[in-house]
């Protein structure tokens, strides 16, 4: 599928997108508006908890506030997004697969059947710090250390120094993500794209 560019919307978001906490200053700060201007489509980002808590394995707070959006704030799709590596919610990530962690948690969100079609559990493989890595690698390896490789390569000690230095250094201009070097982030902005021109 060939993504459309530059393409004239309402400022307005239509789609709720819900991550774990860690990747909130991300959207808030780069992603939202590069999604807008790149791809024309229009998202707002909320954290699935508060106080640093990952509440996205809360199903029936989850439930609640899925439906809540969709159904009564007007947005036309939700999307939880969980890394497969997530650690939200243990010390150790407990998935090799992204369609057997999809497979093991989406029947437990219960959203209401007139609003389930609006609803999309999206699965990154394997963490989101790996669509960081499209700036310089010309690969989809899912088995590497994502997070050193990026300490490496942005000389940061930390991984909330990792999310910072890239804002910084996407805005300036310095790197650019490149969505074609990585087919989980070009399928999540393909299905931001279907959702967000569905009436």
């Amino acid at each position: 599928m060939r993504v459309k560019k530059n393409k004239k919307v309402s400022q307005k978001p239509n789609i709720l997108l819900i991550v774990e906490n860690s990747e909130v200053d991300f959207f808030k700060q780069y992603f939202n508006d590069y999604l807008l201007r790149k791809y024309g489509v229009s998202v707002k980002c909320e954290s699935s908890g508060a106080g640093n808590k990952c509440e996205i394995t809360n199903f029936g707070k989850m439930n609640k506030r899925i439906q809540r959006a969709i159904g009564k704030e007007g947005f036309k799709a939700v999307f939880l997004m969980i890394d497969l590596k997530t650690k939200c919610f243990t010390s150790e990530s407990t998935h090799t697969c992204l369609v057997e962690l999809k497979n093991e948690y989406l029947p437990k969100y219960k959203i209401d059947k007139a609003l389930k079609n609006q609803f999309y559990l999206f699965v990154v493989c394997n963490e989101i710090e790996s669509w960081f890595l499209t700036i310089d690698k010309d690969t989809n390896s899912v088995h590497k250390d994502h997070k050193k490789e990026l300490m490496k390569f942005l000389k940061v000690n930390s991984e909330p120094q990792i999310v910072q230095k890239m804002i910084k250094e996407l805005r300036s201009g310095t790197y650019e993500l490149d969505f074609s070097k990585n087919s989980s982030l070009q399928y999540f902005i393909e299905k931001l794209q279907e959702y967000n021109a569905n009436p």
